[in-house]
């Protein structure tokens, strides 16, 4: 028999699977067994075969449903978190004014330049070869300029000296103590003195201090000096508003003044009105008015005023300085690079300063010092006045300024973007009372029994009586603090999700688990599966090719024999 033709069979081989088919598998697979064993209610049922679809359906609706309701819960207690973060809460019972500082008073007399001191002046210039050519009523003429040196407005006047030929007549001189030596003095106008009731002489309240409106003489304040150093040092911190002077409330506490007006002594007023100018400040803020934190009244002759106070006192909580400065739209003491003590009366005078040395290479002698930038002078004067207006507007940090401010006027006005409000601080409110006085009466002997013991004995001619006291016994006090702490927020967000869709920090733990850890043992053991599937050996085998296939004896003979037989041809 001839030998059989053998038929070759073609090797078998798996389809490939690329690695994104087999995570894809494997994400697939863990999803649903998360969703089998996960703690979220609802999620078993839809995978669970055993249900029909049209209840899986349902419970698919049931669960996005819940989990968009939670989400936009949860955006909604971000959003009131962010941007509305603080609260400020109003202490019922207030706190005692006797805790408080008592504000700075500043008394400065409207006639800023003395005629005693300038005729002296004048005096001394004449002596001078370079001043031959004035006469003293010539001089006297001159030195009314200086008056320029206060009023910086955009005004011409007749009356007033060339400020650069001035400044050629005084020679070699320093403008703030040439300022200094021509103001009134306290002893000239501070004639009787009283603090919470007790009698004191009035040099030993008053100090003769810088202002916005030039030397005057000053009661508590407590500004160490009168330059402007903005360097890191530790003669300022927030322990230094435990000192200066404080009173309490009652008829005849606080700060009483009997001032006396000189009229032979006029020579310069910064503002026509014959009387004195009351200022009102915080105890550390230098006294500025375009700086804030400031108040002004003008008292004059014959008048006894009475200034009531009252105080607010704002304390922010430590715990919002986690907010975005922004969002809380204030600072804390400690918190700006552009001060190492910050407040924002000083953040103002600062940012002022700079402009005009910017413009000027100066600053102003109404204004503190500044290490290494030097006063200006009467050859400044021009510069200072086409600035001086835009130096004390600052612009708002808005994107569009409203036009009914004018801003168009000052050239823009200046912007200090970086001076935001002090977080914790004390704000005082001022009353003023006038009542008209008449010395003839007040200087009748009679009436002597009827004076207090600190006014016995003087003379009320050409005089106006100031009286400053608090208003209440109690000071109105906030708390500034965060609507809700962090913990505080994790929890409203926990009860949330755990009341509409039973999520909890359980089922967090569980999602990480099955998602990262399981997925990536999932994924390993299918690629070592299909490592071992592409490493195993395929055999090929060999089969005889036969014309006929066999055949069985059963085939042909039915089921009757019980033994059968394969032939082969």
């Amino acid at each position: 028999m001839a030998r059989e033709p053998r038929r070759r069979l073609p090797r078998r081989h798996a389809a490939p699977r690329s690695s994104k088919h087999l995570v894809l598998e494997s994400i697939k697979g863990i999803s649903k067994e998360y969703c089998a064993e996960s703690s979220i209610c609802g999620l078993k049922h839809l995978v669970d075969v055993n249900i029909p679809y049209f209840e899986r359906v349902i419970w698919a609706v049931t669960m996005v449903g819940a989990l968009i309701c939670s989400v936009s819960l949860v955006w909604m207690t971000f959003t009131r978190y962010y941007m509305a973060p603080l609260v400020t809460t109003q202490v019922p019972e207030g706190i005692s004014v006797s805790e408080i500082i008592f504000p700075a008073v500043g008394i400065c007399s409207t006639n800023r330049i003395s005629k005693r001191a300038v005729t002296e002046l004048a005096k001394d210039l004449l002596q001078e070869p370079r001043n031959k050519e004035y006469n003293e009523s010539e001089m006297m003429s001159m030195l009314l300029g200086l008056g320029q040196l206060y009023d910086l407005q955009m005004i011409s006047s007749a009356t007033l000296s060339d400020p650069e030929q001035l400044h050629d007549i005084l020679g070699d001189y320093d403008t703030k103590t040439l300022m200094r030596n021509l103001t009134p003095t306290c002893e000239s106008l501070l004639l009787r003195c009283s603090w919470n009731e007790k009698a004191m002489n009035c040099s030993e309240l008053f100090d003769f201090r810088m202002t916005m409106n030039g030397y005057c003489c000053t009661f508590n304040y407590l500004r160490d000096s009168e330059e402007f150093d903005d360097r890191d040092n530790n003669d300022r911190n927030i322990d230094s508003y435990n000192f200066g002077n404080k009173s309490t409330f009652d008829f005849d506490q606080g700060l009483k003044v009997l001032l006396r007006y000189d009229r032979s002594d006029d020579f310069y007023y910064n503002i026509p009105l014959l009387g004195a100018q009351m200022q009102f400040s915080d105890a550390y803020d230098f006294p500025d008015a375009p700086s804030g934190s400031f108040s002004v009244q003008i008292i004059s002759p014959s008048v006894q005023m009475t200034v009531l106070v009252t105080a607010s006192l704002t304390e922010a909580s430590r715990d919002i300085e986690h907010v975005s400065v922004n969002v809380r739209g204030c600072l804390f003491h400690d918190e700006s690079s552009y001060l190492p003590f910050y407040t924002h009366s000083d953040c103002m005078l600062k940012c002022r300063m700079l402009f005009l040395v910017k413009k000027c290479n100066c600053t102003p002698f109404n204004m503190p010092s500044m290490r290494g930038i030097r006063t200006c002078n009467l050859a400044d004067v021009h510069c200072l006045r086409i600035y001086y207006a835009q130096s004390i507007t600052v612009r708002p940090d808005l994107r569009v300024p409203p036009p009914e401010l004018e801003l168009d006027l000052v050239r823009g006005g200046i912007a200090c973007p970086q001076c935001l409000p002090t977080c914790s601080k004390t704000a005082y409110n001022y009353e003023f009372n006038n009542v008209k006085m008449d010395p003839d009466t007040l200087n009748n002997p009679s009436s002597i029994y009827d004076r207090e013991a600190w006014l016995r004995g003087s003379n009320f001619s050409e005089t106006s009586i100031v009286h400053v006291k608090y208003a209440g016994e109690f000071a109105d006090c906030y708390g500034q603090n965060v609507i809700m702490k962090w913990f505080d927020l994790f929890s409203n967000i926990g009860s949330t999700c755990g009341f509409v869709t039973g999520f909890s920090f359980v089922s967090v733990l569980e999602f990480i688990y099955f998602f990262t850890i399981k997925l990536t043992r999932e994924v390993r053991a299918k690629r070592r599966a299909l490592q071992a599937e592409t490493k195993a050996p395929v055999t090929s085998f060999k089969e005889p090719v036969t014309r006929y296939r066999p055949i069985y004896w059963n085939e042909l003979r039915g089921g009757g024999f019980t033994h059968t037989a394969q032939i082969n041809h």
